[in-house]
């Protein structure tokens, strides 16, 4: 279906609407090609036009793959360098379950051990380290805290013995000014008797008088001492008084303030030393497990057959290459799967398949893809085995296509058949040719496919009208690998020129 040649240098494309593009053949591949225009036309260089039913067949290529199959691959729990190949079974050979299929050498897996023991001391000492910073800070915050609780009780010690203080020093003023109360009543007393005495004589002389003033004077003197000492003691109560406790007070209160920053600082450094433990703790819970798994590994570096089986190389089920972990030299030899080879862990080395029974796998370009379904009825013939022709059906065409390749826009659409019968001498991997018998189109008007031809981008073929050649557009529909329906300009039973009749 996929053959192409041109006519002029143009290929011949599919007309609009049509169903299949056309199979084209270039008119140099004709018998006669290029014979003169007033040659006669014998009877195998013309076709008539018929309307009948159109068979639509596709062509593609194909490969038989295996259905039961299981995919074999180093998958350690750990460990993720290169693998050394030290033993491995050849490719075709049968196996049951449990052979030995692969032995890696463990030269790597011991390095990497190696490196992990010491990545675990190191985690080890980590933690140490961070626990011995925690138990440190906990004896630094143990002695700050006593210290702190001592100056606590220093600076409460001294506010009350300087509450103490100003209570006797207000005891001392208070029992000075009741001492001048009383002496200044004495005063007034001794005062109001002199006066009485001095009142009660006839007769007075200058001593009596100067002693009655004398005492008055002294008198007066008292009172402005104790209004003095009145004003002495509220600016003693105001201003000195208090001022040394309020300053121990003020100092018991930083005091009671740097604790409870200390406390702080503390609980939030703990808690650092916390997280620092608790993670060095993790990563010792870390590099203890990888090592685990790594002697674990270690211990698995022979691969047995899960199944019985024949043995493959790389993933079976793949044609493209970018998918498989064999790489091929310049020898065209695999140098991965061999002793000695290096390959990398989780990726397919191996797979065991079951060869009763095989799927066929076909990649179809989007052209063609429209005509194939489910259930269609295939034919197909292995190029090992060119004159087996074995029957099957189409189990399931893809609904979303894939590119050829990377430097190209064509699509591809994957799909899998199935066959009838058992065939031993059939492998997973061989090629084969696969027609595709789709829905024939009815009562189509066809014509040879040799007998169209392509002039920029239009197509034409030659008719006989009225004995002589003519030049007629068409307008092409479906084809097979012989045949092509003409929707417009060929009628049935009109002859066609397999050739360019008007060629000089």
């Amino acid at each position: 279906m996929n053959g192409r040649c041109t006519r002029r240098g143009l290929p011949l494309a599919v007309a609009a609407g049509c169903v299949l593009a056309p199979l084209s053949i270039g008119a140099a591949l004709l018998p006669g090609a290029g014979l003169a225009a007033d040659k006669t036309a014998d009877k195998d260089m013309v076709a008539t036009a018929v309307q009948k039913d159109l068979p639509i067949e596709v062509n593609v290529s194909g490969t038989f793959q295996a259905q039961d199959k299981q995919r074999i691959a180093f998958e350690p729990k750990e460990y993720s360098g290169e693998l050394i190949i030290k033993s491995i079974i050849a490719e075709g050979t049968p196996v049951k379950t449990d052979d030995r299929l692969v032995e890696f050498e463990a030269d790597n897996l011991t390095k990497a051990i190696t490196k992990q023991e010491g990545d675990a001391d190191d985690a080890n000492v980590e933690l140490q380290k961070a626990q011995a910073d925690r138990e440190a800070l906990k004896i630094d915050q143990e002695v700050a805290l006593k210290r702190a609780d001592k100056e606590l009780e220093l600076a409460a010690d001294a506010v009350e013995a300087e509450q103490k203080l100003v209570d006797y020093k207000t005891e001392e003023k208070v029992n000075e000014i009741r001492r001048k109360e009383n002496s200044i009543k004495d005063q007034e007393v001794n005062f109001e008797q002199l006066k009485k005495l001095y009142e009660s004589r006839d007769l007075h002389t200058d001593t009596e008088t100067i002693l009655v003033e004398r005492e008055a004077k002294s008198l007066e003197e008292s009172r402005i001492d104790y209004k003095k000492l009145l004003r002495d003691h509220e600016h003693f109560k105001r201003y000195t008084l208090t001022v040394d406790l309020e300053k121990k007070k003020l100092d018991l209160l930083k005091q009671e303030a740097e604790k409870r920053k200390q406390e702080l600082k503390f609980a939030a450094d703990l808690a650092e030393k916390d997280g620092a433990v608790r993670k060095a703790e993790r990563k010792v819970k870390e590099a203890q497990e990888k090592l685990d798994s790594l002697n674990k590994d270690r211990q698995s570096l022979t691969i047995t057959a899960p199944r019985d089986g024949l043995v493959f190389y790389g993933a079976l089920d793949t044609g493209d290459m970018l998918e498989d972990v064999i790489v091929f030299g310049s020898s065209g030899i695999r140098q991965n799967l061999r002793v000695g080879g290096r390959v990398r862990t989780h990726e397919t080395l191996l797979t065991v398949a079951s060869m009763e029974k095989l799927s066929v796998e076909m990649k179809v370009q989007e052209n063609d893809i429209q005509h194939l379904r489910e259930g269609l009825k295939i034919s197909l013939r292995p190029d090992a085995f060119p004159d087996l022709e074995i029957h099957g059906k189409i189990d399931k065409v893809d609904q979303v296509a894939s590119r050829t390749g990377l430097l190209t826009t064509s699509q591809q659409f994957k799909v899998s058949a199935s066959y009838d019968g058992t065939y031993p001498q059939l492998r997973a991997g061989m090629n084969c040719r696969v027609t595709v018998h789709a829905e024939s189109i009815p009562d189509a008007v066809q014509i040879p496919v040799i007998a169209v031809f392509e002039e920029d981008g239009k197509y034409f073929c030659y008719v006989q009208d009225a004995g002589r050649p003519s030049r007629r557009p068409v307008k092409l529909g479906a084809t097979n690998a012989t045949s092509v329906q003409i929707l417009e300009g060929v009628r049935p039973d009109e002859t066609v020129y397999l050739y360019d009749p008007l060629r000089k």
